[in-house]
């Protein structure tokens, strides 16, 4: 969470040097659901916040690319319940580059998709004991594919809904753990929700 302001201030400074040379830039924040395939559990219930900034220049007079540089918590949980008895939460933070292909469909709505690369900068398992320690590593890197949907909603404002999805494991199989994938691995899903302003 240190990583935060650091993060804040570098987009300031970069996204606002990229401006002056003639692209758009703005600032993104908003909210992220994220599950875990493979980890035998279901449901987007690993809430997340996603910050930083974008740029983007013009492809066509229907399209542009856009470049994002994110803060973005992804993770799995398992909701502690009197029934059950247990609890479960991976808890994992990225810095995210987004590259994406944005096509204009109406003066409203844009379409988006596009490659995303994450650097894993902290992870972290509980359950009802506490930290877990000993689980298998996770990747550093975690490589996606993003697909979503822009929603111009009034002057420098767009509210953007993104699906997006682990192209390779970000944790490999390892024996002795019971992943439901076995030797493919564990994959981020992350449904994600953002407002953008653009300057």
């Amino acid at each position: 969470m240190k990583r935060i302001p650091l993060l804040l201030l570098f987009c300031l400074c970069f996204f606002g040097t990229v401006q002056s040379q003639g692209f758009k830039a703005g600032f993104i924040g908003g909210l992220s659901t994220s599950q875990v395939a493979g980890d035998e559990l279901s449901g987007f219930n690993k809430a997340g916040i996603i910050l930083g900034g974008f740029v983007n220049c013009p492809v066509s007079a229907s399209s542009l690319a856009q470049m994002e540089l994110l803060f973005f918590q992804k993770g799995s949980k398992k909701p502690y319940t009197q029934e059950s008895g247990t609890l479960y939460v991976m808890r994992l933070s990225y810095i995210e580059i987004p590259v994406l292909f944005k096509y204009v469909l109406s003066s409203k709505f844009m379409l988006e998709a596009g490659p995303s690369f994450g650097v894993l900068v902290f992870s972290e398992e509980e359950d009802e004991y506490g930290i877990e320690e000993g689980r298998p590593p996770f990747n550093s890197l975690d490589v996606s594919g993003c697909i979503g949907l822009n929603y111009h909603l009034s002057g420098h404002w767009l509210f953007d809904t993104r699906f997006t999805n682990s192209i390779i494991p970000m944790r490999a199989y390892e024996n002795g753990f019971s992943f439901a994938n076995l030797e493919k691995g564990q994959y981020n899903t992350v449904l994600s929700f953002t407002f953008q302003y653009q300057f």
